[in-house]
């Protein structure tokens, strides 16, 4: 699904420049659970973005299912995240005046289906995560772990190829994070590929295959043999 052929990142700061990423290539298959760790400034989150389609290389190739992504402008960009991937992040980002339909709707509005359509959609999701009865509910009624699972709906509502999760447990209790880290298993067990930010070990312990970064390179690359 994805291969990272010698992707560089640099970021320019008056006048001096910040290397992010630094000469890195990754192949991740379709169907895989891959979590990636490392300290901050690690440059994890600046691959996780490149690969979300959210910033572009330096320099370097990036191919998503065999086409090189690299150099798509930024509505090709804004196309390919909004047909193919699916992101959560730690801080839920919904918005505060919309109910969880409304937030889990919203970004399908560029998908160019239906209302009817959307609602449908949006509504499986939330029932896929639990919410069914919450639907109508704005994020200050919802519980921190409620909140994630609204995102979590919205995520997968375009039925995405890929989910980017970024440290998706990070403002949640360990109760909480179990529960939606087997809704990530779930996911992934049907088929779904899972790419994981995060700084906890034990979260990081739900891939099949764990990518270790320091000072902008992958350092350790290796399967998880405990799971």
């Amino acid at each position: 699904m994805i291969n990272i052929n010698s992707i560089t990142k640099e970021y320019i700061m008056g006048d001096n420049k910040l290397l992010a990423l630094n000469d890195v290539d990754v192949s991740i298959k379709e169907g895989e659970f891959v979590s990636i760790m490392g300290s901050s400034g690690s440059g994890k989150s600046t691959l996780m973005n490149i690969i979300g389609c959210l910033d572009v290389p330096s320099s370097g190739d990036y191919f998503f299912r065999e086409n090189n992504i690299s150099n798509y402008n930024s509505n090709m960009l804004a196309e390919l995240r909004n047909k193919d991937i699916g992101f959560i992040f730690q801080n839920f980002n919904l918005l505060p005046r919309l109910n969880a339909l409304e937030n889990v709707t919203l970004p399908l509005l560029y998908s160019g289906k239906s209302i009817k359509v959307r609602n449908q959609l949006s509504l499986e999701a939330l029932e896929n995560v639990g919410l069914k009865d919450r639907t109508h509910h704005r994020p200050n009624q919802l519980s921190g772990g409620q909140q994630q699972r609204v995102s979590i709906a919205r995520a997968i509502a375009g039925s995405p190829k890929l989910i980017l999760a970024d440290e998706p447990t990070g403002a949640l209790d360990s109760n909480t994070s179990l529960e939606i880290m087997k809704i990530l298993n779930d996911l992934n067990s049907n088929g779904i590929t899972i790419i994981l930010v995060t700084h906890e070990n034990d979260i990081a312990e739900y891939g099949s295959r764990i990518i270790k970064m320091k000072d902008g390179k992958i350092i350790e690359d290796k399967k998880n043999v405990s799971n």
